[in-house]
């Protein structure tokens, strides 16, 4: 591979690769959402079947479907917070390049004492990586970012299946 000289960018060319990243976060943000309208609309048909053909086995094939699909949106959501995680770094070295990383632009999250002391404003509009995932935090209902929220809703989705498939089954 050859070794290529070092260029330094341009300011337009940053902006651009900024733009880039928001783009693919966006996309990413929606492929998860559309994920969990398809496990909502699979469960609302899960209950549709139960409805109309009173067939256990129809029943249980629908909330097979419905958790295999739940189970997928929980491994796209973990799978989009890495994504999104390195697209905010990617974003945050732009902005650091661009020279907006500044307390009346774009404060940083800081821990130090002199954030701290800071305008509760701009403590508040501060930007910071996003965490990194971890599964017990979801089960915190004090821990709020969206990834979790969306796995607590698909988790929910699948109690209710499960709990279907149950009283439908002894019932």
């Amino acid at each position: 591979m050859a070794k290529h000289n070092q260029k330094i960018p341009d300011d337009e060319s940053v902006r651009l690769a900024m733009q880039l990243a928001w783009q693919d976060h966006h996309h990413a943000r929606n492929q998860t959402w559309k994920a969990v309208q398809m496990v909502a609309v699979l469960g609302a048909g899960f209950v549709t079947v139960e409805v109309q053909f009173h067939n256990f086995v129809a029943t249980l094939a629908a909330g097979i479907l419905v958790i295999l699909s739940a189970i997928f949106t929980i491994l796209i959501t973990i799978n989009h917070r890495k994504l999104e995680r390195r697209k905010f770094i990617h974003i945050m070295n732009c902005e650091e390049w661009l020279g907006l990383h500044r307390d009346d632009l774009i404060p940083l999250n800081r821990k130090d004492e002199f954030f701290k002391n800071k305008d509760r404003m701009i403590r508040d509009s501060a930007v910071a990586v996003p965490k990194k995932f971890e599964i017990l935090p979801v089960l915190n209902p004090n821990f709020q970012n969206t990834s979790s929220f969306i796995i607590r809703m698909i988790i929910a989705i699948i109690i209710f299946v499960v709990l279907f498939i149950i009283f439908s089954w002894t019932g």
